[in-house]
């Protein structure tokens, strides 16, 4: 016999017989945390009062038996729980106002608290739990099974997202070349993992990994600009669906769904979605881990602490820097200390270790390699009044995301939801602040390497247009077939004002939009023009001087890949015989004229013009190149030129 055999009139009886024999149930104190992620395999339903003098309490068995539809609407995110104080008193006014109440007809659930946030008050909150005397009158159910098939049914709210920001992340990505930072990428992925093991021994030992997977990635998939930068687009589109689901976890579907949804109208992400850097890669790492600690907590086991700890190896292996969001997981784990003491005291600690020791090496040949930063301008006042735009690659969006931002923290506080407050605030401000603050230490204060800061802020965002949106969709609406169009009308209204504001983003950041996929590369050098003007007028044995920017080559070999090295322009002033294969360097000839030699023409690349094409270079080699050749040709492309020297007639 299980729960549900037993009749109602059978549970009335239990209920009746053993009502004055016990103490209220919901006085007792039953300790709940505020961030603990919703349950996904435990099903509960409503249980009416049963009795006029005694506020109705959760039953276990009931509960376990109960059909999906009850189940499914009387749902909530743990993380929205009432502290056990209140739920105490709510059960007290409820079992006072029993009477008043006893004639009327109960009301149905809202179809709201079945969706999202569990917005029921106090008073909905004591109404949901049947006394624990039924507990002994009714035999425990068997072992229920999860429903595979609706739990993949509920997961359609990630396509959305994930379709939209890798349409949007794809349009145009081989319009801009290749800038410096992503000839960096290729140059590196283009070795062979034991040259790259050397490599980066000299500079980017924190971008070993991703190094190394972009290197088999080019093997199977070329070095094109697109097949770059799809690897950055798919992670971007990836995160955006993790979003949705830590989303779910604290606030309820549709704000995931919006979250996820406005993540994608940032600028920034089409921006660094289309660049052969571990921007997009370490995103999605960076929400990955959150949603693996929420879970883990939720449902403390060795396989998801060790899921989450590899989760947090992955961060540090992708970018050291995303390692300052693990200020947002020790809210986490103070806020599930309470729930559960002994796998916060035990297991987080110890999958925490566990992926920072992975990463180790990662983060300690960073650290002794720090000074390849250098370069980040100093953290004054004016960037910090330039940072929010920067982060977004657009103010209006910024503007937005702040104010939504802010306003949905503020209603957090006050709403008795502290904790999530606390987490999203430390995940979206401390790593900028703490940047800012150590920058001399660190250099950190730069706007894309705080990037894995946006899913905070859309987050909030979601989360406040679930809010304007859906704080006035509380009628009550009776039967499984009401709540399920209650529930789909306040995904449509969400959908809806969520479509409308990244439409008004879009529109608002048009600019930063276009400039993302504009073909000049947003005004960086031109390698891809001027490797193609030197490539349709050079002659065999042409010789090349790159001035200015010390890594031209990188951008101008990037263009010339198709051809052998030996077939492509040689660098004349590069002393030869110390080039290393495996380094970007290029040692400089002590005296150029051994190295000139009887070389006829010369095409010269200056990214640093001056009015004079030779200008650039040092003194010695200008004195030596001026002497021996003239400038026949000379055209300006953005930020760069190009000038062909030819040999003067021996006197």
């Amino acid at each position: 016999m299980t729960a549900a055999d037993v009749p109602e009139s059978a549970v009335e009886s239990a209920q009746n017989s053993k009502l004055s024999a016990q103490p209220n149930p919901a006085a007792q104190p039953n300790p709940a945390t505020e961030l603990s992620p919703e349950t996904e395999s435990k099903p509960t339903t409503e249980s009416k009062p049963e009795t006029e003098s005694s506020p109705a309490t959760e039953s276990k068995p009931l509960r376990e038996s109960a059909g999906p539809q009850e189940s499914a609407a009387l749902k909530e995110p743990a993380a929205l729980r009432e502290p056990a104080a209140l739920q105490a008193s709510a059960a007290s006014r409820e079992s006072a106002a029993a009477p008043e109440r006893a004639a009327a007809p109960e009301p149905a659930a809202s179809p709201e608290s079945a969706v999202t946030q569990g917005s029921a008050g106090p008073q909905e909150s004591a109404a949901l739990r049947a006394p624990s005397n039924l507990q002994e009158s009714v035999p425990p159910p068997g072992k229920t099974r999860r429903n595979w098939a609706r739990e993949l049914v509920a997961l359609w709210i990630l396509v959305p997202p994930f379709v939209v920001t890798l349409i949007v992340t794809q349009i145009g990505i081989a319009n801009r070349e290749l800038w410096r930072d992503e000839t960096a990428t290729w140059f590196a992925a283009s070795l062979s993992l034991s040259d790259l093991s050397k490599f980066v021994r000299i500079i980017d030992m924190v971008l070993w990994p991703y190094y190394a997977f972009m290197h088999e990635w080019v093997v199977m998939f070329g070095d094109s600009p697109t097949a770059l930068r799809t690897p950055a687009s798919i992670g971007m589109a990836l995160a955006s669906s993790m979003i949705v689901l830590v989303g779910r976890r604290l606030f309820g579907a549709p704000a995931g769904l919006a979250a996820g949804l406005l993540f994608a109208a940032v600028p920034a992400i089409s921006r660094y979605g289309q660049e052969v850097r571990p921007y997009g890669i370490v995103m999605l790492a960076t929400v990955s881990a959150i949603l693996l600690l929420l879970r883990a907590v939720e449902r403390p086991s060795v396989w998801r602490f060790l899921a989450y700890g590899l989760a947090v190896a992955w961060i540090g292996c992708s970018h050291v820097i995303a390692l300052l969001s693990l200020a947002s997981h020790v809210v986490i784990a103070l806020s599930a200390y309470r729930r559960n003491k002994l796998w916060t005291l035990i297991g987080w600690p110890v999958a925490l270790v566990m992926g920072l020791a992975i990463a180790s090496p990662v983060i300690i040949g960073g650290q002794r390699q720090g000074g390849t930063i250098g370069w980040i301008p100093d953290a004054t006042w004016a960037r910090v009044e330039t940072f929010p735009g920067d982060l977004f690659d657009s103010p209006a969006v910024a503007g937005f995301f702040l104010v939504a931002g802010i306003g949905a923290l503020v209603a957090l506080a006050f709403g008795r939801r502290a904790w999530t407050a606390v987490f999203l605030a430390t995940w979206a401000l401390f790593p900028p602040i703490f940047g800012y603050y150590t920058f001399h230490e660190f250099y950190f204060f730069l706007p894309r390497y705080s990037l894995f800061t946006v899913p905070a802020w859309a987050l909030l965002a979601g989360f406040a247009v679930r809010q304007i949106i859906g704080a006035s969709s509380g009628a009550a609406t009776a039967g499984a077939i009401g709540r399920g169009i209650a529930n789909a009308g306040s995904f449509a209204r969400v959908l809806t004002a969520t479509v409308l504001a990244g439409a008004m983003l879009t529109f608002l950041a048009w600019e930063s939009h276009v400039a993302v996929r504009d073909p000049a590369g947003g005004g960086e050098f031109a390698f891809r023009d001027g490797a193609a003007y030197i490539e349709a007028r050079e002659k065999p044995g042409d010789g090349v001087i790159f001035t200015g920017y010390p890594n031209t080559h990188r951008g101008f070999r990037y263009y010339w890949r198709d051809r052998p090295l030996s077939e492509q322009p040689r660098e004349v002033l590069v002393d030869q015989a110390k080039v290393i294969p495996y380094s970007w360097d290029r040692p400089a000839c002590a005296d150029p004229v051994p190295c000139l030699g009887d070389t006829e023409r010369i095409w010269l690349v200056s990214t640093d013009p001056s009015g004079i094409a030779t200008s650039p270079l040092n003194a010695v080699d200008q004195k030596a190149v001026e002497a021996r050749y003239t400038v026949t040709e000379h055209v300006e492309f953005t930020r760069l030129w190009v000038s062909l020297l030819v040999r003067k007639p021996a006197k």
